[in-house]
């Protein structure tokens, strides 16, 4: 009895020890570590890095861009533009869904008309005519746009454009929790603010993915994440944190993706309430923090300073011909006392559970309150920080742009014109007329001086009126096991997953 004791004992401590986080990984299952969860699977329904971290392995768009930035044909075989107006797109043929179902022209018709009539990506899509739209022949189509427009074809990669099953959608409804693509993946299994599985579609038209299965885990904290990777329970972790770096340094274990991204990191002014609504006062701001320091400490040399809304990695960027605002405690504090506001309150200043992210907040919280200024931090979950910038619950936001398509136009628009107020990322709630107009202009232009010129126009609005505070363009610093092969680092926080092969 005493002997079948011990033995059961060892049992359910081999099992407890099988079953928590420290378990190896398969050669056929690739676990990634990611920052926070995805909110929606609809690609016309979502706004954020995390949802279309998990989409980009589901479903696939006409045309997709490479982690090089080039674009390459995907369930399109051509795209003809015969006119400012018209597209011809030729489809891939014997694509099917991830249900079996035949991939149709009709899909792509309601796929497109669907994104055109996007609350959130009509900006994007609605100068699509939907009443141009004709079927040429089961695998072609063609429509005109409304205005001719210099960035469409870059806008046809972006996951709004995602081609979905036109009798799947109108069947379910809703998708925003569920989605079925032409993609590598299928979804399998999502427990909320925990993990999503993914398996691999069987009727993928492409190459086979290497992996059977991928296991994207919700993981918070960037030190936990370096853990699970140091430990092999993960194969993957996004977000290293740039105090983590040297922790890559000697060990032939692991390696370490470095890239700049596409991201503009900012403090947001919600410009809509007082003190904010006042220009001098943020002014104010940006003369009474020290943006250096805070970048060389949180970021350890793992960023650029900001000086424009556009990055650099965009065409028409200011950010190389602009000097970043000096700091100068004094003038701040000049501006201050001359706007009269009461600064007794303490301001709200909201940021999502990223260390990075406090850590600067809790530098901007120090520095702020030296010119007179108090603030309060609110941390909270992704999905419940967006929903408190929506309501406008905050004075400020730490957050960060990368538009998925890579046009300047797309650099400005989201965040600032007036048609998108409360919607994010411009939760600053920040309209100019002005700049409005510059950016319809924009849109319409063909690559050009003229298009130079209206961009750099715009950008030069946003630097004096300053509904943001420039932070860093950062760098994507994403760290793998050393078996992980075939990882080509694209410089966004999405990542394409299906061609990664884990040679153990």
């Amino acid at each position: 009895m005493k002997k079948k004791s011990i033995i059961a004992v060892l049992l359910v401590l081999t099992f407890m020890l099988s079953a928590c986080g420290g378990a190896k990984t398969d050669d056929k299952t690739l676990t990634v570590a990611v920052a926070s969860d995805a909110t929606s699977l609809d690609p016309d329904n979502f706004n954020d890095d995390f949802s279309e971290n998990a989409m980009r392995q589901i479903y696939n768009t006409l045309v997709e861009k490479e982690p090089s930035g080039e674009l390459r044909n995907a369930l399109a075989t051509s795209i003809e533009q015969p006119d400012d107006l018209t597209y011809i797109i030729k489809l891939r043929e014997n694509v099917k869904f991830s249900n079996d179902d035949d991939l149709t022209v009709d899909d792509v018709i309601f796929s497109l008309s669907r994104a055109a009539k996007s609350s959130q990506y009509g900006y994007i899509f609605g100068n699509i005519d939907e009443s141009t739209f004709v079927k040429k022949d089961d695998n072609t189509l063609e429509f005109k746009l409304k205005k001719p427009d210099g960035s469409f074809l870059q806008a046809l990669s972006h996951p709004g454009a995602s081609i979905l099953n036109k009798k799947y959608v109108e069947e379910k409804g809703d998708i925003s929790q569920d989605a079925m693509g032409t993609g590598p993946f299928k979804i399998e299994d999502w427990t909320k603010l925990d993990s999503m599985t993914l398996v691999k579609n069987e009727n993928y038209w492409a190459d086979e993915p290497e992996v059977d299965k991928i296991i994207l885990r919700v993981i918070p904290e960037a030190s936990q994440r370096l853990i699970e990777l140091e430990s092999g329970s993960v194969d993957i972790a996004y977000k290293i944190s740039a105090n983590d770096t040297s922790k890559f340094e000697g060990n032939d274990d692991l390696k370490l993706y470095n890239k700049l991204d596409n991201s503009t990191h900012f403090l947001g002014l919600n410009v809509s309430k007082a003190p904010f609504d006042n220009k001098a006062v943020r002014e104010a701001m940006a003369y009474g923090m020290d943006m250096k320091s805070i970048v060389d400490s949180v970021y350890m040399g793992q960023a650029e300073i900001a000086t424009s809304p556009v990055n650099p990695n965009f065409k028409y960027s200011n950010a190389k011909q602009t000097n970043p605002t000096a700091y100068d405690k004094e003038k701040a504090k000049a501006i201050l006392e001359e706007s009269g506001f009461d600064f007794s309150k303490p301001l709200r200043l909201y940021v999502n559970e990223d260390q990075q992210r406090v850590d600067i907040a809790t530098m901007m919280q120090a520095q702020l309150k030296e010119i007179g200024i108090n603030v309060e931090i609110e941390e909270l979950e992704w999905g419940a920080f967006l929903q408190a910038l929506k309501n406008s619950e905050h004075d400020m936001f730490i957050m960060s742009w990368s538009p998925s398509v890579v046009d300047p136009h797309y650099e400005l628009y989201q965040p600032f014109s007036t048609e998108n107020k409360g919607k994010g990322p411009n939760f600053m709630f920040y309209s100019n007329p002005e700049l409005d107009l510059l950016m319809e202009e924009g849109i319409r232009l063909k690559d050009s001086p003229e298009r130079e010129a209206v961009y750099k126009k715009a950008q030069e609005i946003v630097n004096e009126e300053k509904p943001w505070i420039y932070i860093c363009y950062g760098k994507n610093l994403v760290g793998t096991r050393s078996y992980v092969e075939n990882f080509d680092v694209a410089p966004t926080y999405t990542q394409e997953l299906y061609r990664i092969k884990l040679n153990k």
